[in-house]
């Protein structure tokens, strides 16, 4: 009975509609590393419908393709700033089946490809050691 309270109660809190998209965005950094983040995962891993998921983000003036695509620039900037990380394996981390739809997307969102914004900022002295 415990169990099935806090469950409830820790569903209710992650579905409050000031904090919906916050939760949404940190489900969606844990999924996209593994290869699945569909609505579907997500609300999976809140507890709830994907309904409610698309419910609640338009409630507050969000929708999910905007957040993920938020989320996946985000992430993707944190591991591009790695110079050690290999760019396929940044593809990977954020959700792209394979490096060339990486490569298609990434000058689209950042003006440039991911190796000239890797060179870019390594010339500006913009990566922190390691």
């Amino acid at each position: 009975m415990a169990f099935h309270a806090r469950t409830h109660l820790v569903t209710m809190l992650a579905l409050r509609t000031d904090c919906i998209a916050v939760n949404v965005r940190r489900m969606m950094s844990r999924l996209l590393p593994q290869g699945n983040c569909s609505i579907e995962a997500v609300a999976r891993q809140l507890g709830v419908d994907r309904r409610t998921v698309h419910r609640k983000l338009r409630s507050s003036g969000e929708s999910y393709s905007a957040n993920l695509s938020d989320m996946r620039m985000t992430l993707t900037l944190r591991y591009t700033a790695n110079p050690h990380r290999p760019l396929c394996e940044v593809a990977e981390l954020v959700g792209f089946e394979s490096s060339s739809s990486f490569s298609r997307w990434f000058p689209k969102c950042f003006g440039c490809s991911a190796s000239e914004w890797r060179l870019r900022h390594a010339e500006a002295g913009d990566f922190a050691a390691g």
